[in-house]
């Protein structure tokens, strides 16, 4: 498993033109669709409906390195400024509601909330 897994997060890596720096978070994302697609073991059933007993919702998944603009927060830019910055989707927050995006300009993650996704 730890060779598919390492397999998955190259070719995405490799697809998104990302830094490898963001192997972490890529390895996340893999794990998180894995954990929600049926699983031959478990009798077809979904990893994450057995391990929390609940009725899995796939409506928040996006698109790994879609296009996103993410709100500039206001204490961060002037009345002339931007209101958003165009951003690479990388992931979910792990225990904080929100999503995980790479600025390519200023070549740092970001965490928000607040985003407007351009999925292809």
């Amino acid at each position: 498993m730890n060779k598919t897994l390492i397999e998955r997060v190259r070719c995405m890596l490799f697809e998104a033109k990302l830094p490898k720096q963001f192997w972490g978070e890529t390895w996340y994302m893999v794990v998180h669709v894995i954990n929600l697609s049926l699983a031959i073991a478990l009798n077809s059933e979904v990893p994450n409906k057995i391990w929390f007993g609940k009725n899995v919702k796939y409506d928040y998944l996006r698109v790994f390195s879609c296009k996103a603009f993410v709100l500039v927060p206001k204490d961060e830019r002037s009345k002339l400024d931007t209101k958003t910055r165009q951003c690479i989707f990388i992931g979910y927050g792990e225990d904080e509601f929100g999503c995980k995006f790479y600025d390519p300009i200023e070549k740092k993650l970001i965490r928000s909330r607040d985003m407007k996704f351009m999925e292809d």
